[in-house]
């Protein structure tokens, strides 16, 4: 505008539009992040748990299984797995 003595008012105005939007958006932002707040905690708190539990008991039976099972086998040349040759673990 080139009416004299109305730019400062316009920029007060606008600045002003501008700092309402920004309070609106970061306003959004923080509804947003406490609708999310208790989805992150029960997962934090139940579903992490629960599949360290699940899973953690699997582990220590593959770790079993592996110590008590001869799962080495040597695979003669020109032959199928299914035909491969027990191999008993290494002594030290």
């Amino acid at each position: 505008m080139n009416d004299p003595g109305l730019d400062e008012p316009i920029a007060d105005h606008a600045e002003g539009v501008e700092n309402e939007k920004r309070d609106e958006k970061d306003a959004a932002e923080e509804d947003e992040q406490a609708f999310l707040e208790p989805a992150l905690w029960w997962f934090a708190s139940t579903a992490f748990p629960l599949a360290a539990g699940t899973f953690g008991p699997m582990a220590s039976a593959f770790s079993i299984c592996a110590l008590a099972v001869h799962w080495r086998e040597e695979i003669p040349p020109g032959k199928a797995e299914a035909d491969g040759v027990d191999l008993p673990d290494p002594k030290c």
